[in-house]
């Protein structure tokens, strides 16, 4: 069996680490643990949608576990 990391919260980071993870070892088991529906947001976006220069706050939010779940299986 390969390696194997666990990544405790994907919004922190997280989701970023996995992805390159993935990239530098295509067989590594990687499991993101993250408690909410998202693993990745724009952070960086927050004062925008607080300062309501982001009206939708849907445009800050960037991968749902589906879509990773997806891209590793391919």
């Amino acid at each position: 069996m390969g390696n194997k990391t666990v990544i405790i919260g994907g919004v922190a980071g997280g989701a970023t680490t996995a992805a390159r993870l993935r990239r530098r070892d295509e067989k590594r088991q990687i499991i993101l643990l993250e408690r909410g529906e998202y693993i990745s947001y724009a952070n960086c976006g927050l004062p925008y949608y607080i300062g309501d220069v982001i009206k939708n706050r849907d445009s800050l939010l960037l991968q749902k576990p589906e879509v990773m779940k997806a891209v590793q299986s391919m």
